[in-house]
Formats: structure tokens, C-alpha cells, sequence
């Protein structure tokens, strides 16, 4: 148990209400690049090439796809799982619920300067969701938490499982619509800026999150 001198400077209400707010500004930059019909974030891909094909809500199949990554995670670790991996079910509705909804409320722009700047808002909006909920250290997200699963049992990096996790996605939504509509969907030029981008604005944003969970008696010190 952590003492109380050595305790994070942000009390737990206040670090959770950071987490949640981080996983609705997530959904918001993840569906913004949905918007800019210039290619998805890869964390979506997958139910993104889906909903297109099927019809089908985005919130929901995102969703069962952040579910299906969560069960990945206990075949790959088996008693290796820790029950706090569960919580990635609470975060997955929140985030799944907001995609929903921004997706039913945001229109898609047509000229494409506007797009072109919805794109780096959508990129900036998913890095800084996406450190926000990392850095309150409570559970990352189930794409995440998947790709951190995927690095340990390569025996790598978090940054290369998520690599991995991302070119993998892509891979298979590739093979989804390569088959089923004989074309890419939801695959552009987007998706590989998001690639690129998204980690240096995590890798810029997470720095100054991470102090809030420092203890106060070391910020006092810096």
C-alpha cells in the first residue's frame, strides 16, 4: 500500500474524473477522423470497415471489438490476468457510447482544407485522450491495454506491440474490404498520418500528466 507522504498530489475523484474526461475526448478525435473521409484511426478500423458494410452503429460494433480485445488479453495471459483488466469494460462502454454519439451529431465536411484540418484537430484530440487515460494509471483502454499484452509476450516495448496491434488491424480490415466490396475502406492517407503523429502527441502530452500522479512532496522538490 502506498503511504501516505508517498501518495499521488490529485486525489483518486479527481484522477478518475481526468480518466473519464480523457476516454470522451478519445472518442471525440476518434471520430473526427472518421469524419475527414481521408482514412480512420487504426485503433478503429476494424469496426469501422464493418459498420460500413454492415450498416451497423459504429458506437456498438466498437464496442464489442474493445470486448473481443479484453478476451484477447485473457487467452494471451491466461493466469498471468489481473481482475483490474475488467475495469477496460467500463471504459469501453464510455468511449464506445461518445463515438456513438459524436458520430450521429458531427456532419462530414466537403471542402478539403476543412478536412484537412479536422484531421490534425482529430489526431491532437486522440493523442491527448489517449495520454489523459494512461497517465491516471487506473486501466488503459482495451486497444491499449491489447497492445501492451502484445509487446510483453514479444518480449517488447509497449510502443512496438502497439505498432504491431495497429498494422495488424489494418491488415485485417484491408482483407475485410478487399473481399467483401473488392476495395479498401475506411483505409487512407489519414490512417497513416494518425499512425505516425498520434504517439508523438501522446509522447508530448503524457510528460505533464504524468506529474499530477508525482507525489507532492517530490513536485515541491522540482
Amino acid at each position: 500500500m502506498t503511504s501516505p507522504q508517498h501518495a499521488p498530489s490529485i486525489s483518486f475523484p479527481l484522477r478518475l474524473a481526468i480518466y473519464i474526461a480523457g476516454g470522451i475526448i478519445l472518442a471525440l478525435g476518434i471520430t473526427l477522423n472518421t469524419k475527414t473521409c481521408l482514412g480512420v484511426s487504426p485503433i478503429v478500423s476494424v469496426p469501422y470497415c464493418i459498420s460500413v458494410l454492415a450498416q451497423f452503429p459504429l458506437g456498438i460494433l466498437t464496442f464489442l471489438f474493445y470486448g473481443f480485445c479484453i478476451l484477447l488479453q485473457f487467452l494471451l495471459l491466461r493466469r498471468e490476468f489481473e481482475p483490474i483488466r475488467l475495469c477496460q469494460i467500463f471504459m469501453s462502454f464510455v468511449t464506445s457510447l461518445f463515438i456513438q454519439v459524436f458520430d450521429t451529431i458531427l456532419p462530414v465536411p466537403e471542402p478539403l482544407s476543412f478536412r484537412l484540418l479536422l484531421l490534425t484537430a482529430a489526431i491532437l484530440l486522440t493523442g491527448i485522450g489517449a495520454a489523459m487515460t494512461v497517465a491516471m494509471q487506473i486501466c488503459p483502454n482495451p486497444a491499449d491495454g491489447l497492445a501492451e499484452v502484445i509487446g510483453r509476450k514479444c518480449g517488447k516495448t509497449f510502443g512496438f506491440g502497439k505498432n504491431l496491434f495497429d498494422l495488424i488491424s489494418l491488415a485485417i480490415s484491408a482483407a475485410i474490404g478487399l473481399i467483401f466490396r473488392r476495395q479498401l475502406i475506411g483505409i487512407g492517407a489519414g490512417t497513416i498520418l494518425a499512425m505516425i503523429f498520434t504517439g508523438r502527441v501522446v509522447a508530448l502530452t503524457q510528460k505533464p500528466l504524468n506529474r499530477l500522479n508525482e507525489p507532492a512532496e517530490y513536485r515541491k522538490k522540482c
